[in-house]
């Protein structure tokens, strides 16, 4: 498969949108309310780091593996942007090195690489601002990702992963309408 540097580009800003969304949590944050409803900012910054490390080991391996249990560790600021940025990191690399692949399995069914590399940076996105509402989410990567969003949720990916959308005044910014178009109203977060 051709390496698609739109892809790699538009992963890129999603995951250094993270980690500098990230880079603005303090330890007292960690236990607050995130603004994905019933997660605390440490379990949304934890799922986003796994979520990650599924995409890169679903594109390394050529197939999505079976859920790994959660590792129980003293959650830290620190050790929770230590470890969003390895995993941003290795996803990075695993999308810039296909070997060829096009597509992973998923439940025995072909997903073209592009539509993870996608949930991939919709995941970081959507998650980074879960975790820090204060840092927005740049018009370029959201409107990018708001004209791939057809492409993921047309396979029937929302169910268990997005909320279904808010309803938005017209004129809102392209950051805020990709929150909503993922269930997430930026009127109500904490």
């Amino acid at each position: 498969m051709p390496r698609r540097p739109a892809d790699e580009a538009m992963l890129a800003a999603a995951l250094d949108y993270a980690v500098a969304a990230a880079a603005g949590v303090r330890l007292a944050d960690l236990g607050r309310p995130s603004a994905c409803a019933e997660w605390t900012v440490a379990e949304a910054l934890t799922h986003l780091t796994s979520s990650l490390c599924s995409v890169t080991a679903a594109l390394a391996a050529g197939a999505v593996p079976p859920a790994a249990s959660p590792r129980s560790r003293p959650v830290t600021a620190r050790t929770v942007r230590r470890d969003l940025g390895a995993a941003a990191a290795a996803l990075g690399a695993a999308a810039g090195d296909l070997r060829g692949r096009r597509a992973v399995a998923v439940g025995g069914l072909p997903l073209p690489c592009h539509q993870l590399i996608v949930v991939g940076a919709l995941e970081a996105a959507v998650h980074g601002w879960d975790a820090n509402p204060a840092a927005p989410i740049p018009g370029e990567l959201a409107t990018r990702l708001l004209a791939e969003l057809p492409s993921v949720l047309g396979r029937g990916i929302r169910r268990g992963l997005f909320a279904e959308p808010v309803a938005l005044p017209p004129g809102r910014p392209p950051g805020v309408r990709l929150l909503a178009a993922l269930g997430r109203d930026d009127r109500r977060c904490p």
